[in-house]
């Protein structure tokens, strides 16, 4: 098994990705750092299983954005983060593999004499 150090110096090694995701062996060794990241530098960090993305680490502040509280957040670290999520969620793929389009409207649903006039049809 590798040390923490040796990891490190692969990954100091390793050609910089524009949004950082770390697989989730990588994330185990280097999640201390993975937290210092996120905390020092208000960056998101991603977590891969099998080439998908499946979870991301996010300053606590990036939390109090989403739940409507983002104006007690200071504007620098707020832009900063919202920065860094919107070059994560373009340069990541979605956990999905789609693209995320709006939702459509429901389909109104058919009058019941209209279903009984279909099925005497069939019959005939």
């Amino acid at each position: 098994m590798k040390s923490v150090k040796e990891l490190r110096r692969k990954a100091a090694r390793r050609t910089a990705k524009t949004a950082q995701v770390y697989s989730t062996s990588e994330a185990r060794a280097n999640f201390a750092e993975a937290l210092e990241t996120a905390q020092l530098d208000s960056a998101v960090i991603g977590f891969d299983r099998y080439g998908r993305t499946v979870a991301a680490l996010v300053p606590v502040e990036a939390i109090y954005m989403l739940a409507g509280m983002g104006g007690k957040i200071d504007p620098a670290v707020r832009d900063k983060i919202d920065q860094g999520v919107r070059q994560f969620v373009t340069q990541v793929p979605n956990r999905i593999g789609k693209k995320i389009a709006p939702k459509k409207a429901a389909a109104k649903k058919k009058a019941p004499a209209a279903r009984r006039a279909k099925a005497k049809a069939r019959r005939r």
